[in-house]
């Protein structure tokens, strides 16, 4: 469960998830694709935690991901700066390491390699639900918090 502190940090991070869009497998078929309203209640609450530690890596004190921050403030409304709404798809390896994860590169070579070696570096905590379907497509809202929103 988060807490109210914690969802606080959350938002001050400038990433904030938009909600779970489904797990799509590379090659999805109609056999094998789950819309999320059908996916079981373990993928749902797996994506949920994925995306509470991809939030919490970038809106950790590391230089790498205070440099990404940064690159999201200056850049942010601007031609050369992220867009407004980012898919992140996320594979997750069996110890609830992460695999591989995908997104449109922004501009900025260096942004786009900061946020993938951020995003690359952690484990979950946990594994995968076994049956789950892979990759998590995960939507997030970037945004640059003002301080007064990041004090509330």
């Amino acid at each position: 469960m988060i807490t109210t502190a914690a969802a606080a940090r959350l938002y001050a991070l400038g990433l904030i998830a938009l909600g779970l869009l489904g797990a799509v497998p590379d090659v999805a078929t109609a056999q094998d694709y789950r819309s999320p309203d059908r996916a079981p209640p373990s993928w749902i609450q797996f994506a949920k935690l994925v995306k509470y530690r991809l939030e919490t890596w970038v809106g950790s004190t590391d230089p790498q991901a205070a440099r990404f921050r940064v690159y999201v403030k200056a850049h942010m409304g601007r031609e050369d700066g992220p867009p407004p709404v980012l898919t992140v798809k996320v594979w997750v390896n069996p110890d609830g390491s992460i695999a591989r994860v995908s997104f449109a590169e922004f501009k900025d070579k260096g942004a786009t390699d900061d946020l993938r070696a951020i995003l690359m570096r952690g484990n979950v905590g946990e594994p995968p639900p076994s049956d789950m379907l892979q990759p998590l497509n995960l939507r997030f809202a970037i945004s640059p918090m003002e301080k007064s929103e990041q004090s509330r």
